[in-house]
This record gives C-alpha cells, sequence and structure tokens, in this order.
C-alpha cells in the first residue's frame, strides 16, 4: 500500500469519528439545553406535571436535574422515591397481565380463534416486547391462512383481511360490520358476529375511559385527591387491564397517605 493510500485511509477515519462525536455531542448539548437557566422552582413544578401525567422518565430527569444541584432537597427525594417505586410497580402490573394474556393466548390458539388471538398478541408484545410469540403467531395465520383460501372472492377475502387488521387495532365496531358481511354469505363466522359485539362494547367503554381519565388527572393535579381518585376508579372498573389506570391510583393513594 503506497503512503498516499495510508493517509487517505488515516484521513478518512479521522473524518469519520469527528462526525460520531459531534453527533454525540449535540445529543448531550441538547439535553443540557432542555435545562439550561432553568430555575429549581421551574423543575420542580415540570417535575410534579409530567409525574402527575404518569410520564415517569420525564419527571425523573427534572427530579434528577434538582437532585444534581441540591442533594438535600427534601421534596425532590421523596418525590425520586415515588417514582422509582411506581416503576417497580408498573414493571410488576405489566409481568402479571402478560401472563394473563398469556393464558388467553393460549385459549385462542387452541380454538383458533385468529381474532382475538393476533389481538393478545399485539397486547403482550406492548407489555413484554421480549415475549417469544413466534409458535402461537405461526399457528394463528395458519389457521387465517385456510380459511382465506375458503372463501370464494378476492372481494371476501379483502374483508375477511380487513375485519381481523381493524380487530387487532381495536376498531370493534368497524370489526363487526365486517365480520357480519361475511356472516352474510358464510355461516361459519357466527360465533365472530357475537364476539365482535362484545368487544364493541369495550371499544364504547374506552371512549368514557379516555375522557374520565383526563378529568382524573386535571383533579390530580389541582390536589383534588378523592375526586381524582372516584374517578380513576370508575375507569379502572371499565377496564381492569388497564396498567396506566392502576398506577394513577397507587399514586393517588400514595399522595392521600
Amino acid at each position: 500500500m503506497t503512503i498516499k493510500k495510508v493517509l487517505l485511509l488515516v484521513s478518512l477515519f479521522v473524518f469519520v469519528a469527528s462526525v460520531g462525536f459531534a453527533i454525540t455531542n449535540n445529543d448531550v448539548n441538547e439535553k443540557k439545553t432542555e435545562f439550561k437557566n432553568i430555575s429549581q422552582e421551574k423543575a420542580s413544578k415540570k417535575a410534579k406535571e409530567f409525574y402527575c401525567e404518569g410520564n415517569f422518565q420525564k419527571a425523573e430527569e427534572y427530579v434528577d436535574q434538582i437532585l444534581k444541584d441540591f442533594p438535600d432537597n427534601e421534596r425532590a427525594n421523596e418525590l425520586k422515591n415515588k417514582i422509582m417505586l411506581l416503576k417497580e410497580k408498573e414493571i410488576f402490573y405489566k409481568r402479571n397481565l402478560t401472563n394473563d394474556f398469556l393464558i388467553e393466548l393460549r385459549r385462542t390458539v387452541k380454538e383458533g380463534n385468529y381474532y382475538e388471538g393476533f389481538l393478545f398478541i399485539e397486547k403482550i408484545k406492548e407489555m413484554s416486547p421480549e415475549e417469544n410469540l413466534k409458535s402461537f403467531y405461526n399457528r394463528l395465520l395458519s389457521e387465517k391462512e385456510i380459511v382465506l383460501y375458503t372463501l370464494e372472492s378476492s372481494k371476501d377475502r379483502k374483508i375477511f383481511l380487513d375485519s381481523i387488521d381493524k380487530f387487532v387495532q381495536e376498531k370493534f365496531s368497524a370489526a363487526t360490520t365486517l365480520v357480519y358481511k361475511l356472516y352474510s354469505k358464510y355461516p361459519k363466522f357466527a360465533d365472530y358476529v357475537g364476539m365482535c359485539r362484545y368487544y364493541t362494547i369495550q371499544e364504547n367503554n374506552n371512549k368514557r375511559i379516555k375522557h374520565l381519565y383526563g378529568k382524573a388527572i386535571k383533579s390530580f393535579k389541582e390536589t383534588k385527591l378523592g375526586e381524582a381518585r372516584d374517578l380513576a376508579a370508575i375507569c379502572y372498573s371499565l377496564d381492569p387491564t388497564n396498567v396506566k389506570l392502576k398506577i394513577l391510583i397507587d399514586q393517588i393513594n400514595m399522595e392521600i397517605i
């Protein structure tokens, strides 16, 4: 290799390394900029706001910034401890919920119920991305393919695939309409019509939960703790699989105590 080539390679290496360093340095600077010139009072307010909204990562960032400059800040240390405890609870709740969903997933695979099966796979992936679901997915996929090729037309096949997509996206009302179209021509879809209608009730509940959850967060921020807990409890009774609601109830109870 000639000296010219060696110098060229060295120059290229230095350039790539400098670009990588610049990108990393920019990320650090952006993080510093976020907290630049922010007072302890403002940081505390931001931390509390994110905490009440259930955004523990952002809340912890502001708390850590306070503790960096004022390690003996009693309120910041107290909030830090609450955040750490709630993050542990969140992991615990998600693990338990994943186990419940796995039980349901095994049931749906055994029944050949690709609608609920694919739905539970998505729910489990959201709770525990590391969970190995390949065998469940492949069996449900095979069941879906068998049904797909028994349908008479490309239009029916499209309706079938769309109905599964809508169901997995938790657009149960839209899925029900599509499944009913299939049922009117293929009686074997009768059980899925009833199933979709059942889930449509939950879809309507979700709209109510979203509204009440917003009110609960607002009350929590305003330290109307009794009102916030009542609203959160109503939401949780409508959807006991919602980890976010369970955590909010724990947060409120911690403040009341």
